[in-house]
């Protein structure tokens, strides 16, 4: 846990933590409780280095081909008679 909270910090996550620290920070100058919650989430997003993809769920499925071939595809012109 200690070696997540001091390594790793890139611009994105400097980036969480000042947004997080100045929304704290209005938020007890304004007493604004909800913009509190945004600032507390945002700083522990930042300082546990956690995100929307933390579990790795947010990546896109693999194909499942079983031939590993993709399928032809073939279109039928229709033509009408009215014009």
């Amino acid at each position: 846990m200690r070696e997540t909270i001091l390594t790793g910090w890139n611009w994105m996550r400097w980036l969480r933590f000042a947004i997080g620290a100045y929304a704290l920070v209005q938020s007890v100058i304004e007493k604004e409780p909800l913009l509190a919650l945004a600032g507390i989430f945002l700083l522990g997003m930042s300082i546990f280095n956690i995100g929307c993809c933390a579990g790795g769920v947010c990546a896109a499925p693999r194909s499942n081909t079983k031939s590993g071939k993709d399928e032809i595809v073939q279109y039928e012109e229709i033509k009408s008679d009215k014009q």
